[in-house]
């Protein structure tokens, strides 16, 4: 490691900048961001208008002169980007006064170089490549970025808050205990989800009663995964299947969405297919409350979305009942996604202006969808969990009124690589499902049907499916 991370408290001085061209007021926009105060030394550049604001504001200040006779001695760091001979002569009158110099693009002549930085205000990431590579320096920025949580840098704030209060309460209690179960537990469980009073209230309960340890209850995550492609993980369900301790997950779910989970994460499948019993809902709930009660870090993962026919609610509401916290990570839905891929939009102004989930599974096996309130020809309808029960789902909405010819699909394992979308009409919806195969499937049915890619070449085969429904 040739270059050590430091962080400059910039408010011990100022810092002179020299040059003027584009390098030299992208390090005037990273200087500003971080509340410097600079001396410009630009010969031939334009204020642009947030440049100007600072410079009335008093942390920026422009001087005209020639810089390589400038006195230095004043200034806390250096940073040249003239891009030409200059800067070899700066550079050396810095180090002949131990002021640390940055030459941009000049490595060699530096005593510091500038990071990649991801900045989350109390909290700061820096990554270097010891000026080898400022690409490959940004693109991990890029990653880092996508793992840290956006509220972190506000968490970081509040513990700030209540440190001396901490420190002063505990006593000789040992401190690195006490913050880790604040970091790794509910509190930053509920100020990661932005729930900033709950976090309040808990933390400074916690330093009120110094002789107590907090709740060693773990957390449980309800995760969407999406409808299959694991690409379509939210960077929220991404972060909480890298920190779980296990994973509570449905068959439907992709094993390469399991994959983005760390690595020696426990894996508990209780999950069912249609047709096969699963270990049941009641059971699920035990088995996620006894995982947080024993500290761990739980995350129930499922399907698209877990608040749209996932039983979520049921399962926060139980978790609830035992004081469990949970934090709800909202994901694609199967209807959105699946959508998506076929090009086909669920709504459409004056064509399609209501959208409707429904189920067409039910408890205990009956169905109870009151068809008739779907036979609106401006309604899209999306059914989940129908590709068993299409021929009920048409003769439901033909009985209802909906025109048999109303364009229809059927949008098989959406997004994964087996993914199959199947378009014809209403009356023809059974024969589609039955192409489709097995697997996650929906059923939509509304006129934007014929608006997705797959309608052109669907129109051909239309006469072919009619003799198969006859």
């Amino acid at each position: 490691m040739r270059f050590l991370p430091l962080y400059f408290d910039l408010r011990r001085g100022r810092i002179a900048l020299i040059g003027a061209g584009e390098a030299a007021q992208s390090k005037l926009r990273l200087l500003l961001s971080a509340s410097a105060r600079v001396l410009w030394y630009a010969e031939r550049a334009d204020l642009t208008q947030a440049a100007a604001a600072e410079a009335v504001d008093g942390r920026l200040e422009i001087s005209r002169v020639d810089p390589v006779g400038a006195e230095l001695s004043e200034f806390i760091a250096v940073v040249a980007a003239n891009g030409d001979r200059r800067d070899d002569e700066i550079a050396a009158r810095a180090r002949a006064h131990n002021i640390p110099v940055n030459v941009v693009d000049r490595p060699e002549l530096s005593t510091f170089v500038f990071p990649a930085i991801v900045d989350r205000g109390d909290v700061v990431v820096a990554i270097g490549t010891g000026g080898a590579s400022p690409v490959l320096a940004r693109r991990l920025r890029e990653r880092i970025e996508a793992l840290l949580p956006a509220r972190i840098g506000d968490f970081a704030a509040l513990l700030r808050r209540f440190r001396p209060a901490v420190q002063a309460r505990r006593g000789a209690q040992p401190l690195r205990r006490f913050w880790e179960r604040v970091v790794d537990g509910p509190i930053a469980a509920a100020a990661l989800a932005g729930r900033w009073h709950d976090a309040e209230i808990a933390l400074a309960r916690a330093v009120a009663r110094p002789s107590e340890d907090i709740a060693q209850s773990g957390i449980v995550h309800l995760v969407g995964a999406g409808p299959g492609d694991p690409d379509l993980l939210t960077l929220r369900a991404l972060q909480a299947l890298q920190a779980a301790d296990v994973v509570f997950y449905d068959e439907l779910v992709a094993p390469e969405i399991l994959d983005r989970a760390r690595r020696d994460a426990e894996r508990i499948c209780v999950g069912r297919r249609s047709g096969h019993a699963g270990i049941g809902q009641d059971a699920i709930n035990q088995e996620l409350a006894r995982a947080a009660r024993r500290g761990l870090n739980v995350v129930r993962l499922k399907g698209g979305d877990p608040f749209v026919f996932g039983r979520g609610g049921e399962e926060l509401e139980y978790l609830r009942r035992q004081g469990i916290e949970v934090v709800v990570v909202p994901g694609v839905t199967a209807a959105m996604g699946c959508a998506a891929e076929a090009r086909l939009p669920l709504t459409f102004r004056d064509e399609a202006t209501e959208l409707t989930f429904v189920s067409a599974q039910h408890a205990g096996g009956e169905s109870k969808v009151e068809w008739s309130r779907y036979a609106d020809p401006k309604i899209t309808l999306v059914v989940y969990m129908g590709l068993a029960k299409a021929a009920e789902v048409r003769d439901g909405l033909i009985a209802a009124g909906r025109n048999p010819d109303t364009p229809a699909a059927v949008l098989a394992r959406g997004t994964r690589p087996d993914a199959k979308a199947l378009v014809g009409r209403l009356d023809q919806i059974a024969v589609l499902a039955a192409q489709a195969g097995e697997g996650p499937g929906l059923l939509v049915v509304g006129q934007v049907v014929a608006r997705s890619d797959a309608w052109p070449a669907a129109e051909d085969d239309l006469a072919t499916l009619a003799e198969i429904a006859a």
